[in-house]
């Protein structure tokens, strides 16, 4: 454990935070396990993930900044008190240069818009560049933007045959209506997921002519990241 965690003191105003946090972690679907989120939204281990979620220990900045990036939600959904100093911070900060382009990963690996295809190649491409205020506006950390290449006609208009799609794969969590990319057998899809009650999750294409699909929670089905971009905002 940090030296920040051991030196911070649970107050009702912690619990509380750890009380709501708590609440939204068992609403979110889709979410990794403990271990995993602590790892992939830098929280810290199993172990930390849970002390936070229980109140035993109070929420860091920097944990709190980790949970609202993987449930979706923002600091002040469960920690006024940490938004407010998110917020000091940044208006602390000097301004990056918007000028600035960073560079995206580009994986030869393909997409299907249509009915999926099985996956060979799975080598990188040259990277393609992106101004670095338009990736902060989706909130995508650079280190887990890809993209990705996508074909078939299933979602168009949206995403178009031979597009280039640019997945967060920091976000796993489904909101309802957003298109991922997903694996789902030996077949990669682009499609637009829905979170059902009983555990199953509604696949549907943009194009009407493409019938929806449902997956089972037994499925060999994962998600590997929220699709963001295409051309346009999707």
């Amino acid at each position: 454990m940090s030296k920040e965690h051991r030196k911070a003191k649970v107050t009702s105003e912690t619990v509380r935070e750890s009380e709501l946090l708590k609440a939204i972690w068992d609403r979110t679907p889709g979410k990794p396990n403990q271990a995993i989120f602590g790892e992939t939204y830098d929280v810290g281990s199993q172990s930390a993930v849970t002390q936070f979620l229980n109140g035993i220990t109070p929420l860091s900045l920097k944990a709190a900044v980790g949970f609202a990036k993987g449930l979706s939600c923002d600091i002040s959904d469960f920690s006024p008190r940490l938004a407010a100093e998110a917020s000091s911070i940044a208006g602390a900060a000097p301004q990056e240069d918007e000028s600035e382009y960073v560079q995206i990963r580009h994986f030869a690996v393909k997409f299907s818009n249509g009915h999926g295809r099985l996956v060979h190649d799975e080598s990188a491409k040259p990277a393609l560049s992106f101004r670095a205020d338009f990736i902060r506006k989706l909130g995508i950390s650079q280190r887990h933007a890809v993209v990705v290449d996508s074909s078939g006609d299933s979602n168009h208009p949206l995403i178009q045959d031979g597009a280039v799609v640019l997945v967060d794969r920091a976000t796993t969590s489904i909101t309802n209506g957003k298109f991922y990319a997903f694996r789902i057998g030996g077949e990669l899809l682009i499609k637009m997921l829905t979170q059902l009650e009983d555990g199953s999750i509604l696949s549907i294409s943009a194009n009407p002519t493409y019938p929806p699909k449902i997956l089972k929670e037994n499925d060999d089905f994962e998600i590997i990241g929220r699709a963001r971009w295409t051309c346009h905002e999707i």
